[in-house]
């Protein structure tokens, strides 16, 4: 679609393209003429998804008929004393450069929970590749312009900061990126104790709070919101310098109840 900015689309835990579009179904069409949005699966096939609600984003089948109902993962979290490392990072990021590389160039990246604290960590990434030696080494292929200009603006829906101390080192400079979170009062499986660390992360975050759970809202003053941000990056349009004047869509919602960590 020429014209509107073209976005990088990561779903969550268990997830994967297919589920997210659909979880994004009323938004897609809110924003149909504002933004092309390129779902990607996630690399890795989670095999059998855990039974507690605090571990995944989805009810993807734990015996699925089909890859739109195969549930996936970015990394799997493997539990240390006070930390988590992150099982399979490393090949994911070899999956998002080649993404990045043969789909791309992308003008924003979107995620949802486990996808968004990827999205979180691919900004930084292609804001600063010298932060990791798979983004850092040059291109193989001669065509390909690399690295890839800083995103225009990232999407990072019920995000949380990395759990993964070699994950987390990626902001410890804080990332310019214009960012937008978009973060639930009564989400139980990322608590704020995680999601507000990851704003702190970013010098030029905007922060939107809605009353649900851990979802992505899309009643109509969301997705009217959600149209205004995009509409800032199209063709024409006056970039991260409108993000300020777009009224919110969340009311009177303010901040955040008290939640859960989960176990991402």
């Amino acid at each position: 679609m020429a014209g509107v900015p073209k976005i990088l689309m990561l779903p969550g835990y268990t997830q994967n393209a297919a589920i997210f579009s659909g979880r994004l179904g009323a938004i897609r069409r809110g924003i149909k003429d504002s933004a092309e949005l390129v779902f990607v699966d996630p690399p890795h096939i989670v095999d059998t998804p855990t039974n507690s609600s605090a571990d995944f984003d989805s009810s993807a089948s734990s015996n699925p008929a089909s890859a739109e109902d195969t549930p996936r993962a970015w990394w799997f979290a493997e539990a240390k004393e006070g930390w988590r490392h992150f099982n399979k990072m490393d090949e994911s990021l070899v999956y998002l450069r080649d993404i990045l590389e043969k789909q791309g160039p992308f003008d924003g990246v979107w995620g949802f929970s486990q996808g968004a604290a990827a999205a979180a960590m691919l900004t930084a990434l292609v804001e600063n590749p010298s932060l990791n030696p798979i983004f850092a080494a040059p291109s193989s292929d001669p065509a390909v312009v690399w690295p890839p200009a800083p995103f225009k603006f990232s999407i990072l829906s019920a995000g949380f900061m990395p759990a993964d101390p070699v994950w987390k080192a990626l902001f410890d400079t804080p990332v310019k990126t214009p960012t937008l979170h978009v973060l639930g009062r009564g989400d139980t499986i990322v608590g704020s104790d995680r999601s507000l660390p990851l704003v702190d992360a970013f010098v030029d975050a905007r922060v939107e709070w809605h009353d649900g759970g851990h979802h992505t809202p899309s009643k109509a003053s969301w997705r009217n919101f959600f149209k205004a941000y995009l509409d800032l990056f199209k063709e024409g349009g006056v970039g991260a310098s409108g993000i300020a004047e777009i009224p919110s869509p969340a009311g009177a919602v303010a901040g955040p109840e008290d939640g859960a960590s989960g176990k991402l």
